[in-house]
């Protein structure tokens, strides 16, 4: 059995708001303790109109991260005021998942 050692918590500490479609709209819950790594980028920049092209990376460990959640791809979360889609998940485990990491596109700004 390969015994896989949890994320430190310095390196969490970070929130999201996952929000999963349901029957009557969606469903918003808040993960507490997940690492998140945001990279910023612009495409098309010779053209009349740049487009943002801002994602990011989202570590959530099986162990100290709360609560206990699926990350699906075209699901959205909230981070820093924007909203992003899901556009890829990973689950990693050995004998049992200890990692989830995920990456998300931003498609909006969150309004208030």
């Amino acid at each position: 059995m390969i015994n896989v050692k949890p994320i430190p918590d310095e390196l969490l500490g970070d929130d999201i708001v996952l929000i999963t479609p349901t029957g009557y709209g969606s469903s918003r819950e808040t993960i507490y303790n997940v690492r998140v790594e945001k990279q910023a980028a612009i495409t098309d920049y010779t053209s009349s109109s740049q487009r943002e092209n801002t994602t990011i990376t989202v570590w959530y460990d099986c162990e100290n991260s709360y609560p206990e959640a699926e990350f699906p791809v075209g699901a959205k979360v909230e981070y820093g005021g924007e909203i992003f889609e899901i556009v890829e998940s990973k689950v990693y485990k050995t004998d049992v998942p200890h990692h989830k990491k995920f990456k998300a596109r931003k498609i909006a700004e969150v309004r208030e």
